[in-house]
């Protein structure tokens, strides 16, 4: 058959009114406590795409077409096989003499048009974009990850491709026509996540699931979105779906520690981890990648344990390794991505533990760390590597704890700032508001690190400069996010910009400026905490009453005080806080109602004070 011929009907089938777009059978809701458990954000994209259409040709549309329809409008086929609950039939339509049409249960499942001469991929989809209707096809690999065919999921068609090497053009010997189905959108939403387009996978994954309720990798797929997000809440409702629907992945008992971790669950997260690792035998990417998050856990629990940490990335090392050439490839980048990890989480280690000539082994780890993320595979694979420089830029600044007070730590903060504005850069270009929130974020909480640095150093100017910083790009990247663990750690940075007024330059009304913003949010989380953190809240209200009373704001200081006080008291009646502690609060407390005239709160708490041998008359 002439190829042009053939061609030009093919469109014209498509473009001139024997193809036309028919509702696909409407979607179920996604399950509204899942939805509920998200923020606004996560809410309104459920509404985005609330309907989808599938192609048919000349009248047949697959998922609703029944045989007798199919007979009317088609005739007699030229053959027909039957094989087990399906019946194929073969029919041509003037110079499209090999279309296929599958039925099961006296339904049109599936049309295939089988072409004699393939043409070209983008000419196919270039003439048949008005049709498609924008929708965005995603590639279809296989196995081996090689591209046999792309989909679009909107419209349930599909090209298939000639076999051929990657370099080659793509030649469409096959075009498929199914019902719209919840799979195509899973595929597209990970494809597009990988590209860092988390906003627009979101959208996809939402469609998925109101086509199919029960799709567990939908719901792993936004419990990963929503962490990116800092909606931890959200994101551990969603990984409990997926595993309610699939408990077998290893890969998603790993995004549910990595939520228990988020949200500082960390002794729960541990033995999450640990008890996941033994479920990993046939899966050991997986095993790799739970052994450096377990390391990382001991590194960074509140008694941390240095030596089972460095223990944990070595096993994984170990164990990545030797999976680094492996024939899969999902596999083979998992494995050299946790080397990569491991090799930055095992110079942190060694900074924060108790190691000889520190500050070489950690240059070592990080150089090696370098030298694994110029894999020009995982260069390839931008879902790994594009945060890489940004990582590593990080993890030097962090790590700069263990080296000598004399080292100058500008550069390594350029570096990190830097990294940090080109990640925002490629968010804003790729109009992902998501990307661009956590980029901010992730920048703040690293500058976080050179305030505690200079803090340490006792170079108060620095660390106040950088603060200010740190607390810029935080503030933007908090606007969405939905964390108790980010919400405190912001509020840290504030109560301590506030400190180094207060105590370093002697000005108390610098200080209630940071304060004041510092305030509401220990208020909001004290109903939260546990017992671990109710001296660290306790002595924070208590050292901002300080400040207040300096100010003349007698009553909020007063206020302050008496709220961390209680803290404190159940800290104590709770055994995690010694009574010693409780001392400063009452010699407080008992001289500002001195102060006041209330000479009779004054006695009482000067009496406590007394229990406690605090003797002196200062308010601290």
């Amino acid at each position: 058959m002439n190829r042009l011929i053939q061609f030009l009907f093919l469109v014209a089938v498509f473009a001139c009114g024997n193809i036309s777009f028919c509702h696909a059978q409407n979607p179920s809701p996604i399950p509204q406590q899942a939805i509920n458990g998200g923020n606004s954000t996560t809410q309104n994209t459920a509404t985005v795409r609330p309907q989808v259409e599938t192609a048919d040709i000349a009248g047949v549309s697959p998922g609703t077409t029944t045989v007798e329809e199919l007979d009317e409008l088609w005739g007699n086929p030229r053959g027909e096989t039957v094989i087990g609950d399906q019946v194929i039939r073969l029919y041509s339509i003037e110079v499209l003499d090999h279309i296929e049409v599958t039925l099961r249960n006296g339904i049109v499942r599936s049309i295939v048009i089988q072409l004699d001469t393939p043409f070209p991929e983008g000419e196919v989809r270039g003439s048949l974009q008005s049709e498609l209707l924008g929708s965005k096809p995603v590639l279809v690999p296989d196995e081996t990850d090689k591209i046999v065919g792309e989909i679009f999921p909107e419209k349930g068609v599909m090209f298939l491709f000639v076999p051929q090497k990657a370099s080659q053009e793509r030649l469409v010997r096959q075009i498929g026509i199914e019902p719209v189905s919840a799979d195509p959108f899973v595929m597209r939403a990970e494809a597009v996540l990988a590209l860092a387009q988390p906003t627009e996978a979101r959208r996809d994954l939402i469609e998925a699931i109101r086509l199919k309720p029960d799709h567990a990798k939908a719901y792993w797929l936004l419990a990963q979105i929503e962490l990116l997000a800092g909606h931890v809440e959200s994101a551990l409702l969603y990984n409990k779906k997926a595993l309610e629907l699939d408990e077998q992945k290893p890969s998603y008992h790993l995004t549910f520690a990595q939520a228990l971790t988020q949200m500082n669950r960390v002794e729960e997260a541990k033995q999450y981890l640990q008890e996941t690792i033994g479920i990993c035998d046939r899966f050991p990417h997986e095993q790799a990648k739970a052994l450096m998050m377990l390391g990382e856990l001991y590194r960074t629990s509140r008694n941390p344990d240095y030596e089972l940490a460095y223990e944990c990335h070595h096993e994984a090392i170990e164990l990545a390794t030797t999976l680094i050439k492996h024939s899969n490839p999902t596999v083979r980048l998992t494995a050299k991505d946790v080397l990569f990890e491991a090799h930055l989480a095992t110079a942190k280690v060694i900074a924060w533990g108790h190691w000889g000539d520190k500050d070489k082994a950690v240059k070592q780890w990080i150089d090696q760390a370098k030298i694994l993320a110029r894999d020009s595979e995982l260069q390839t694979a931008r879902r790994y590597s594009r945060e890489y420089q940004f990582k590593i830029a990080v993890c030097s600044l962090a790590t700069l704890v263990s080296v000598p007070e004399r080292l100058n730590i500008d550069l390594y903060i350029e570096n990190v700032v830097d990294a940090g504005n080109e990640l925002i850069k490629s968010a804003k270009a790729a109009n992902d508001p998501i990307l661009q929130a956590k980029y901010h974020w992730d920048t703040g909480v690293s500058l976080y690190d050179a305030v505690q640095i200079f803090l340490l150093r006792e170079q108060l100017s620095a660390a106040l400069r950088y603060g200010e910083l740190a607390a810029n790009f935080m503030d933007i990247g908090m606007k969405d996010r939905n964390s108790d663990t980010d919400l405190l750690l912001l509020g840290r940075l504030y109560f301590r910009l506030g400190v180094i007024h207060a105590t370093g330059n002697q000005n108390n009304r610098a200080a209630i400026e940071w304060y004041d913003l510092a305030k509401p949010i220990f208020v909001k989380l004290l109903p939260k905490i546990d017992n671990g953190a109710l001296e660290l809240f306790g002595n924070t209200l208590v050292s901002m009453g300080f400040s207040y009373w300096a100010t003349g704001q007698q009553e909020e200081a007063i206020r302050l005080t008496e709220k961390g006080l209680r803290q404190l008291e159940r800290g104590v009646l709770a055994n995690v806080v010694e009574s010693s502690v409780l001392g400063i609060p009452y010699k407080n407390l008992a001289k500002m109602y001195s102060d006041m005239g209330d000479q009779e709160r004054a006695a009482k708490y000067m009496k406590l004070a007394a229990q406690i041998n605090i003797d002196d008359n200062k308010i601290r």
